[in-house]
């Protein structure tokens, strides 16, 4: 799937015009033209994720790898930095910006001035500081209410690859977000998407490639965002984990496909994927139930399937058996009902002591997918619960607060359980609306362990619910 090395001399010289589709016959598949547009631009039904753009934290700690910055305005400059071109929890892959925030007007007159090391020299002084952009393009701003404070830069030009050429650079608009909470960050959008028709097993859909949450790189990397739409636009289909990425390997028509674009987007490759596959399934593991069935989706290192969707379709049923392409999976979601539980799960991000440890992950694939023999997903493995915070070892002097956080997970497939609850039983949930008002409503009824800490003579400490996720 790595199209950088696609070869062309097995094109075959048959173009077809559909409306506005421009496709090529390649050997082992299609090839559809994709136009540049705005991410602010992108269907409506899919826009927010493309202009969410990728989040970087500040603080008011001086970056180290820093040497020189200017003399700033504001006493309380803020500094972070930023990494381009790689994948979620691989940030040492790509290519680091360090930046800074300042206050023009001085303390406490509001962060208006980037500084942003684009040369990547560690000094902060010989790049152009920049200001709030003056016409923000529509669709450009966040419209959540607990926003305090938001501001649109100026656009920036980056590499976001080591081997990119000195004149290769991708636009980006960074965008400052501050809120009621004093939670806040540094958003990078990128500026530009793709968008064409595609046909994938006979019918026609509307596709959009671009950056998502995160610019891990151009547009033919496998995390790039690929959203695929009926022709109206609008977001019917199934949102499955992986499935809106290049990763993602859909089925129509009882076949799987593959999809992969050129570096700069304006190509997208659809091939139907023609290897082996082999079968997943719910077991009772000697219980004796019988309702049981699974919906969601798995990934292995190279691709993303869902266990029942099947693209342009508006829902995806619950399965207990199905057939998948050979390989190493891990569970990126998915829900079990299993008799009267039902049981949400993902991989285990967790690590002894390491709340969502994303810069050291040890995934385990341990779902084998193989032809000539099925899969049984069964809860045969005894679950353990780990410990997030504290560290095992950990010690705390008197009158220190210990932070605990326990999650229960299968340490043999090292799957985290995410939800567990009785869908036999009902409770009442309620949410306030943007509106101010209440909105009340039932569901399946949380089983919620609880965790209690001990000392080795019995004598309870404390004790909570364990939170799962």
């Amino acid at each position: 799937m790595d199209t950088k090395r696609t070869s062309f001399c097995s094109v075959c010289v048959v173009v077809l015009s559909l409306g506005w589709v421009s496709a090529v016959a390649i050997a082992d598949g299609q090839a559809f033209d994709l136009e540049e547009i705005a991410a602010f631009e992108v269907p409506k039904s899919v826009q927010r994720s493309f202009v969410v753009g990728q989040r970087a934290m500040y603080d008011e700690d001086p970056n180290e790898e820093v040497r020189k910055v200017p003399t700033f305005a504001s006493d309380k400059p803020l500094y972070g930095t930023v990494a381009f071109g790689a994948a979620y929890g691989k940030g040492e892959e790509g290519l680091s910006y360090a930046f800074a925030l300042d206050e023009s007007g001085g303390t406490g007159q509001g962060y208006d001035r980037l500084y942003f090391d684009a040369n990547r020299n560690a000094d902060l002084t010989d790049d152009p500081s920049h200001k709030p952009m003056k016409n923000v393009p529509e669709g450009a701003s966040l419209s959540y209410s607990s926003i305090a404070t938001q501001v649109v830069f100026d656009y920036l030009q980056v590499r976001i690859d080591p081997n990119d050429s000195a004149d290769r650079r991708l636009e980006v608009m960074p965008r400052l977000l501050m809120f009621d909470s004093g939670y806040g960050y540094l958003s990078f959008v990128a500026t530009k998407a793709r968008k064409g028709r595609i046909e994938v097993g006979g019918q026609s859909f509307c596709a959009v490639l671009g950056h998502a949450y995160v610019i891990a790189g151009w547009f033919d990397h496998p995390a790039t965002a690929l959203h695929i739409l009926p022709l109206d636009e609008s977001d019917r289909a199934p949102s499955w984990w992986g499935g809106e990425q290049l990763t993602g390997m859909h089925k129509r028509g009882g076949t799987f496909y593959r999809f992969s674009a050129t570096p700069s987007g304006d190509t997208l490759f659809v091939r139907p994927y023609d290897g082996l596959l082999g079968t997943f399934e719910i077991g009772d593991g000697g219980r004796k139930i019988t309702e049981m069935s699974a919906q969601g989706a798995l990934r292995t290192e190279e691709m993303a399937v869902a266990l029942s969707a099947e693209l342009g379709e508006k829902h995806a049923e619950p399965v207990r058996s199905c057939r998948l392409p050979v390989g190493d999976y891990l569970p990126s979601y998915m829900t079990v009902t299993y008799g009267r539980l039902r049981i949400g799960m993902s991989h285990n991000y967790h690590s002894d002591g390491k709340p969502r440890d994303t810069a050291n992950p040890k995934l385990v694939y341990g779902i084998h997918i193989r032809e000539d023999k099925p899969f049984v997903f069964d809860f045969s493995n005894k679950p353990a619960v780990m410990f997030a915070s504290p560290a095992q070892g950990h010690r705390i002097k008197l009158g220190e607060e210990l932070k605990v956080l326990a999650v229960l997970t299968d340490p043999v497939l090292d799957i985290m359980i995410r939800r567990l609850s009785d869908t036999t039983r009902k409770q009442e949930k309620e949410f306030k609306l943007s509106n101010g008002r209440t909105h009340t409503y039932k569901q399946d009824l949380s089983l919620d362990p609880k965790v209690t800490i001990a000392r080795a003579d019995g004598e309870v400490l404390a004790e909570g619910v364990l939170p799962f996720g």
